[in-house]
């Protein structure tokens, strides 16, 4: 509490204020400088907020108006990644009273980082005053995490806030690869009696036969036993089937047939659809996003399943879903979305809050 701007000033406020216990003081132990109120480092860009104390010589009561025991650093406009020990230098680790007041109107974003990193080495406390905003980034690729407003590496943190502070959202994921499909084409190959012909084989099998099939320049050939099978014949007008060889041999004693048909089945695999896109997690200069659709399948493929929204400011952000199973395979599983950002992380502080908090405190 600092000393009022005018009126009576007691030595016990005084001695309240910068010096602590009960004992006797004199003027002598509040020079600036001494021990009881520090000058300030030289590369430290804070506010005494005692610079009013005189070094030496005269000192008076009225000199202590409106005076304090701390270095203040006032953030007056808006800024990202902002590094505690930065706003006071050297005397970050000096055991003196530190405050931080961030304005209203204000906004610290974190932009890759925590908006505000509170690293270890800190002595005696830090208060930070907060009526501005103060946000984490929001995840911005396939689930990733949004980021802390806050870091603290320390303790001896109160922070009171009037204002927000907030984590931010967790990215969406893509929605899971749709499951692979199968499926058969056939084509028919129809010939009259002068492109195709068989024959009974002279050697004493009758149920042998062959098969002559010419089509434009090319000629074909089917053999085997009636009933067995020939690679890639289904259907062929009664005859036996077998494989196909691109020469034949005209034999003596060919028997035409009247009409002759072939119809060859093909089997194939087909893919499914891809998963949708994610959605960004609201942040920093970043508003959430919705998933897209998934793709959809095709030839007994299933389609892609959707992709998760980005999730809202502190909040974790949803598992995508399912590829829909093909006829060959199943959908892939949905993905994990992101995780909330907190508003304060790491070691625990003290925390008075009137106004906003998105996520969780540390």
């Amino acid at each position: 509490m600092s000393i009022a701007a005018s009126g009576a000033v007691s030595f016990a406020d005084l001695r309240t204020e910068f010096v602590g216990g009960s004992s006797a003081i004199s003027m002598d132990d509040l020079y600036r400088g001494g021990s009881n109120i520090l000058s300030k480092a030289g590369d430290n860009p804070a506010v005494n907020l005692a610079a009013s104390v005189p070094t030496s010589g005269v000192i008076d009561i009225q000199d202590f108006y409106s005076t304090a025991k701390g270095f203040k650093n006032t953030v007056s406009s808006s800024t990202t990644n902002i590094d505690a020990n930065a706003l006071f230098g050297d005397d970050y680790d000096v055991n003196y009273p530190k405050i931080i007041d961030i304005n209203s109107g204000v906004t610290i974003g974190g932009n890759g980082d925590e908006a505000i990193d509170i690293p270890s080495g800190l002595a005696s406390t830090l208060t930070i005053n907060n009526a501005g905003t103060v946000i984490g980034f929001g995840g911005a690729s396939a689930g990733a995490a949004g980021g802390s407003a806050i870091n603290c590496a320390t303790s001896g943190v109160t922070i009171n806030n009037t204002g927000q502070i907030s984590g931010g959202g967790g990215a969406g994921n893509v929605g899971g690869q749709g499951g692979n499909g199968s499926y058969s084409t056939s084509t028919t190959l129809g010939y009259s009696s002068s492109t195709a012909y068989w024959k009974i084989a002279k050697n004493g099998y009758t149920d042998f036969r062959w098969i002559y099939i010419t089509a434009g320049s090319s000629s074909y050939a089917a053999y085997g036993y009636v009933g067995s099978h020939l690679s890639g014949v289904t259907s062929y007008a009664g005859y036996g089937r077998g494989p196909f060889v691109t020469t034949h041999t005209n034999l003596d004693g060919d028997q035409y047939a009247k009409s002759y048909r072939v119809i060859t089945t093909t089997t194939s695999s087909s893919t499914g659809g891809a998963g949708g896109s994610f959605g960004v997690g609201a942040g920093y200069n970043q508003s959430a996003t919705n998933g897209g659709s998934g793709a959809s399948g095709s030839n007994n493929a299933g389609s892609g399943g959707a992709g998760s929204n980005g999730a809202a400011l502190g909040t974790a952000a949803s598992t995508s879903s399912a590829g829909a199973n093909g006829n060959a395979s199943n959908g892939a599983a949905g993905n994990a979305g992101g995780a909330a950002g907190a508003a304060v992380t790491g070691t625990s502080v003290t925390m008075n809050n009137t106004g906003t908090l998105n996520g969780a405190v540390a």
